[in-house]
Parts: structure tokens; sequence; C-alpha cells
């Protein structure tokens, strides 16, 4: 029997450092923390904008702390916390408007596509590959990054999208990848997992049998859980690969 590999059916996508990227994350920051600190005087409170600063930066450690976990958490829980941990209630309209404020931060406008991204999806729908996004949520949602990915030429490429916030769960979690692989209607042997993190893309893909492909363009994961089947600089490296696992031939060494 032949051992050859599938040909290649579908590809998902992680988004953040994979197709996108936040170009002024410090700039996304700050317009969030100036958004907590004009609710706690919505609130009837008053504090620093540094206090602000030290509640936003630890209701956001605890977000990632339970993403880490496999808990998927957004803005409206971010809220909550920051606005507990300043002693203000969250119940009231200063809330619903710093969640509002944080959702829509990233409209900034310093998110980017990764250099080839769109090059990448239009060659996959130009040969007649499956494509799906699964992405983990944050502060901005969904319908948010939805946003982006139009604005920049990639959403018309993507098939499928499947989000943290809206599944419940965040990756590794098989429910988002058996979510974008069921949409597809492709089987995971014969798919491709595309994303920078061996934690949540790499052990994601490899828990549902898909294989995975690690993009180190603008984050190199050096760390110690197994390594994608694919290691690739950036895009143009990407489609090389691609090329091969559509025409099923063994991995380059």
């Amino acid at each position: 029997m032949s051992t050859d590999p599938e040909p290649l059916a579908a590809v998902t996508f992680d988004c953040w450092n994979t197709l996108l990227y936040e170009a002024d994350w410090h700039l996304a920051h700050a317009r969030r923390v100036e958004a907590l600190h004009t609710a706690t005087f919505e609130g009837g409170h008053s504090v620093t904008r540094e206090t602000a600063g030290i509640a936003f930066d630890s209701a956001w450690h605890r977000h990632m702390e339970l993403w880490r976990e496999g808990v998927a958490t957004g803005a409206r829980e971010i809220a909550h916390w920051a606005l507990d941990e300043l002693g203000i209630d969250s119940a009231g309209g200063a809330y619903d408007h710093l969640v509002e404020h944080w959702q829509e931060a990233s409209h900034s406008g310093q998110v980017r596509a990764l250099d080839g991204a769109r090059e990448t999806l239009a060659g996959l729908r130009a040969d007649g590959v499956a494509t799906a996004l699964i992405c983990d949520t944050g502060l901005t949602p969904g319908r948010v990054v939805r946003h982006h990915l139009e604005r920049l030429g990639l959403l018309e490429n993507l098939d499928v999208q499947v989000f943290s916030d809206e599944e419940g769960v965040p990756k590794p979690n098989a429910v988002v990848f058996q979510a974008a692989l069921g949409a597809l209607g492709v089987d995971a042997s014969a798919a491709l997992h595309v994303g920078d993190l061996r934690r949540t893309d790499v052990a994601g893909a490899h828990g549902v049998g898909m294989r995975a492909a690690r993009i180190t363009d603008r984050y190199d994961d050096r760390g110690e859980l197994r390594e994608a089947d694919f290691v690739v600089a950036d895009h143009a490296e990407l489609r090389a690969v691609l090329l091969d696992l559509r025409r099923a031939v063994p991995p380059r060494s």
C-alpha cells in the first residue's frame, strides 16, 4: 500500500501573526487604558491614568492565563475585571461604553496583513483548495477581525471563519478545528493548518489529525513543544510548501 501523503484539499489559517498583525500595539494599548480611565469618571470615580493602566494590565494577564488554560474570554470579562479592581460597579453605561471602545480600539488602522498573505490565499482559491480561518480572539472580537480581513482583501478568499468568541473555546481545543473542517467538508488527513504557535496551532492541528506549518515571520515560537511538519520564514516559503503538498510529494528535506 502506498504511503504517499494525501493531496492537499484544504488549508486553515491562524489569524494574528499569520495573516494579520498589529503594527502598533502600544497605540492600541494606550487607547484602551485611556478608555478605562474615562470610564472611571463616567462611573463617578477618579483614578490616575497610571492606576488605570495597572488595572488594565492585570485584567489582560488574567485573560491570558485563562486562554492558556483553554478558557475563552473577551472584552466584557476583561472590562469587568478591570473595573472591579478599581472598585467600580460594572453594571451601567460606563461598562457598556468601555466594552464597545475596547472592542473597536484596533480600528486605529494599525492592523496590517503579513507580506504575501493575500497572494497565498488568492493562489489557493485559484487552485480550488478550500480555506478557513481559525482565530483565537481577545479584546478584538470576530466581527471586528472580519472587518480587518475584508479591508485588507483577505476575507473574500477565506471560505469559512471560526472564532473562539463565537465557538466558546480557543485553540488547541478540537472543537474549533473540527468546526472548520466540517464546514469545508474535508477530512483532517487532507488538510494543513498554518499558524505561529506550537501550543495552540501545531498541537491543535496534530490533535485532530491535520498536518501543521509554523510561520516565523512575525513571531518565532522557540518553545519545547512538538514542532510543526513544516517551518517557513514567510508566505513566500509557505507557498512553495503548499505547491508541493498540492502535488502530493514528500516534504522537502
